[in-house]
């Protein structure tokens, strides 16, 4: 009886751990359009920014912010309840074209409790170092070019930034993208397989908890 405790605790604990490693982003690849999971954002000083699901990407379809003319900053946010204190990493394929007084970015930053859907734009706004994980800008933040093919947003981490990893301090972190720009031209980013998943940190804490259930229930 006892080994066949022990097997069903291992099994328990090992679900909990796949679980906690699954993506937490709802849509984070765009199947449903963009009213799934995100939620649209824009700063109050721009105008002629534009939300779409294209089809343009490797693995289609993919959210893309553009303007075609006017200046603006604005793109997509979501709000994401964490259970597991510990680290959490974001990972997203991007292409763009944000050349002239542009910028893209994908922020990720721990939530304070009690915050608006309001407040939580103007700190997107804002976008203090802290919070951006990823970003390409045309003033030379990143190695020319400025309009780029779809590769990992990694690959520009912002050096200030915070590499894509946050500490949860609160019971919500908030997975941001942004596209920029204040200079009237053309510009667009799109982003795609969007996730972000706790570190291994969180893991063995959730890990921890399983093995004390584990231990329960073989003394009784």
């Amino acid at each position: 009886m006892k080994k066949l405790l022990v097997f069903l605790g291992i099994v328990l604990v090992l679900g909990l751990v796949s679980s906690a490693r699954a993506n937490l982003v709802v849509n984070g690849d765009w199947s449903t359009g963009d009213e799934t999971g995100w939620t649209r954002w824009r700063a109050p000083w721009g105008s002629g920014e534009q939300w779409n699901v294209t089809n343009n990407g490797p693995t289609p379809p993919e959210g893309t912010a553009s303007l075609s003319n006017g200046i603006g900053s604005w793109g997509w946010f979501q709000r994401i309840p964490v259970s597991v204190p510990g680290p959490y990493t974001v990972s997203a394929d991007w292409a763009g074209d944000i050349d002239g007084l542009g910028w893209a970015e994908v922020m990720l930053f721990s939530c304070t409790d009690g915050l608006s859907n309001d407040d939580v734009i103007a700190r997107i706004d804002v976008g203090n170092f802290e919070d951006i994980a990823f970003k390409k800008d045309s003033w030379g933040m990143n190695t020319p070019p400025t309009a780029w093919g779809w590769e990992a947003a990694s690959l520009s981490p912002h050096p200030q930034g915070n590499g894509g990893v946050i500490e949860a301090t609160c019971p919500e972190i908030v997975v941001a993208l942004k596209l920029g720009s204040t200079l009237n031209a053309a510009r667009w980013t799109s982003w795609d397989n969007i996730t972000v998943v706790p570190e291994p940190t969180a893991l063995v804490l959730l890990l921890i908890g399983g093995l004390a259930m584990l231990r329960r229930k073989r003394s009784t």
